[in-house]
């Protein structure tokens, strides 16, 4: 097993960070459920734990940054770049358009 710890800045107000933050995770537990098989809710939904196969994260909102800390199978721990980007992508998909 290998330590993840990941800090990545959300650039969101901070309503649409939480509800963003929610969306994401739900849509990614129905897309993903073979790897994501539970997932463990906080009272205020700031912060959720992923349950799957050998794996154990949490992931944490909080005014500007997202944070995901667990321990993960070595293989997942050798795609963090790559988990990175993807979670960057995401973040910038949904930041609301400046009006």
């Amino acid at each position: 097993m290998a330590q993840l710890n990941m800090s990545i800045e959300h650039g969101q107000p901070w309503d649409a960070a939480r509800a963003n933050f929610e969306t994401a995770i739900e849509k990614a537990r129905e897309e993903h459920a073979r790897w994501i098989r539970s997932v463990e809710w906080s009272n205020d939904r700031t912060s959720a734990t992923l349950i799957g196969p050998a794996y154990e994260v949490v992931l944490n909102l909080d005014p500007t940054h997202v944070h995901a800390r667990g321990k993960v199978p070595l293989a997942i721990k050798l795609l963090e770049p790559s988990v990175r980007r993807f979670v960057e992508r995401t973040l910038r998909s949904q930041k609301p358009d400046p009006a």
